[in-house]
């Protein structure tokens, strides 16, 4: 049971997100917004536009993870502050995303070249073990997100040592119904909605957004959950 002590923190995160779902909105549609152009404008200039989704995905998760761990709610009709912290949590993020996906992506190439197996009926496992085996990494930008300004100390390694199989195994859990998600839109024909955006690239961006709010959710709750536990046994 020790291994499954955080996934119902995973529920507890979807329940807040039910809850706070006209806050997740309110902070989220001019983010979607900015990612949406981003998504537009990459086939032409690519690096223009991926750092502009990069950018407003930070923006929301820093958002919504001090939502969820601190308490933080930010006043006004729409939200997007680009500050030190949110560049920060963005970058690291896009790292974490990058150290758990990279690896399941070269394995599937792998397979294919040496078996023929296409990359379409291995990577999804390969990205879902990635999530079991390494989804503790999101505690890095988690930690980011959540500094309050104190004494600056570098304790990711520990909260991960402690949190153990379960921490990557509740970011599992929350891999799930997003991976659910884009299975469905992915069925979907493609229809030009402008020049440069697919409906199905854009059905993805606010789903990426849940899902950023479901994981986001869960390590914030996670991370309350490893500091009470550090500084109790401290």
């Amino acid at each position: 049971m020790g291994a499954l002590r955080y996934c119902r923190m995973a529920f507890s995160s979807l329940l807040i997100l039910i809850e706070q779902f006209p806050v997740f909105v309110r902070l989220s549609w001019l983010c979607i917004l900015v990612s949406l152009l981003g998504v537009a404008v990459a086939p032409r200039y690519l690096i223009a536009g991926s750092v502009t989704d990069l950018l407003a995905r930070g923006v929301f998760v820093v958002a919504w993870l001090r939502l969820v761990g601190l308490g933080e709610v930010p006043g006004g009709g729409a939200y997007f502050r680009l500050g030190r912290r949110e560049i920060l949590g963005a970058l690291s993020w896009m790292m974490a995303e990058i150290f758990i996906t990279f690896p399941a992506h070269v394995i599937s190439a792998s397979l294919a070249m040496a078996t023929g197996i296409p990359i379409a009926d291995s990577v999804m496992v390969l990205l879902g073990l990635a999530n079991l085996l390494i989804g503790g990494a999101y505690l890095i930008p988690t930690d980011a997100a959540l500094e309050t300004g104190g004494p600056a100390t570098w304790r990711v390694p520990d909260l991960m040592i402690r949190g153990g199989i379960g921490l990557s195994l509740a970011v599992f859990v929350c891999w799930l119904p997003l991976n659910l998600l884009q299975t469905l839109v992915h069925q979907l024909p493609e229809v030009d909605l402008a020049d440069g955006l697919g409906l199905r690239d854009a059905l993805m961006v606010p789903i990426r957004y849940l899902g950023l709010a479901l994981t986001g959710g869960t390590l914030a709750l996670i991370w309350n959950r490893l500091v009470e536990e550090e500084d109790a046994a401290g």
